[in-house]
């Protein structure tokens, strides 16, 4: 009797430490939201000019992260691990984040941060490649992403998961001036055609208008989207980088009275530039003798 309750007392004490040790290593690492949450404040402490002494000690304080942690962020290692997946910023990054904000959604699902991205099999082909060169994976390994069909649907899709990719779009839906800032480094007119492409390929369409009193049908580009303010800085760029000036008009969605806005181009010349220098898959082979006919039209 006495061994049976040593051992129980053992037991239990075992299973005490075991909880203990468990409770430590998850104050150690916690979850990402909440080490990206004290990156930033570090982020802030160090623009003031804090020691790093000053920083370690603030940051341990007011989080759960240990000290080797805020010496790493010091050194200038990212708070997001290799197997969470990351970016690199180069230029077809700006076509990922354009057609994400067009038909992109994400998730945090079961610890894991998942973007997908749902349209027609050449728009998600092309998609796929983009993302597939600037995003890295699983200890610095490339991508590499292809188009599914989704089931009983006639759509196609792209998933994977990438928590650089997914907070990186967070934040930017919340804030359409981190986008501008991205677009403000170097390459900006390439970065902003590209992710003009992006946007057009997901909310974009080449109009062929015919009417009964027209010989030949007129053209027009029409951006269509919810979100005034993303379609103003798609119209920015457009006229920065192309010198193509933008008319903007909205209009109610029966019956949910939803308002949908719309980003036009008219002018012949400027459709001719748009189409010239932003390489979209919405020019489809049986549009294309019609744009023809529409731009040679004196």
């Amino acid at each position: 009797m006495d061994t049976t309750l040593t051992t129980r007392s053992q037991v239990a004490g075992e299973s005490a430490v075991h909880k203990l040790t468990h409770q430590a290593y998850a104050h150690i690492i916690p979850p990402l939201e909440k080490r990206l949450e004290a990156y930033k404040r570090f982020q802030e402490l160090a623009a003031q000019g804090k020691s790093t002494h000053e920083l370690v000690l603030a940051i341990t304080k007011e989080f759960p992260i240990n000290q080797a942690t805020v010496y790493a962020w010091r050194k200038g290692r990212s708070p997001i691990g290799s197997r969470s997946g990351r970016i690199t910023y180069r230029k077809e990054l700006f076509y990922v984040l354009g057609a994400l904000l067009g038909d992109g959604c994400i998730y945090h699902w079961r610890n894991t941060f998942q973007i997908w991205l749902l349209g027609e099999p050449e728009f998600c082909a092309k998609f796929a490649d983009m993302a597939s060169r600037c995003t890295i994976h699983g200890r610095g390994k490339s991508s590499h992403y292809k188009p599914h069909p989704y089931p009983n649907r006639n759509v196609w899709f792209v998933r994977f998961q990438n928590a650089e990719l997914y907070f990186l779009l967070k934040e930017i839906r919340a804030n359409l001036a981190k986008l501008q800032e991205l677009l403000d480094r170097e390459g900006h007119s390439t970065n902003a055609l590209l992710l003009v492409e992006g946007f057009f390929d997901a909310e974009g369409c080449v109009k062929v208008i015919k009417e009964p009193a027209r010989k030949t049908p007129k053209v027009n580009i029409d951006f269509c989207n919810a979100n005034l303010p993303l379609l103003h800085l798609i119209g920015r760029e457009l006229m920065a980088s192309l010198r193509i000036e933008p008319h903007f008009t909205s209009q109610w969605i029966s019956p949910e009275r939803k308002v949908s806005h719309h980003l036009r181009i008219y002018k012949k010349e400027a459709i001719r530039e748009f189409l010239l220098r932003v390489h979209t898959i919405k020019l489809k082979a049986e549009k294309i003798p019609y744009v023809e006919n529409w731009l040679e039209k004196k």
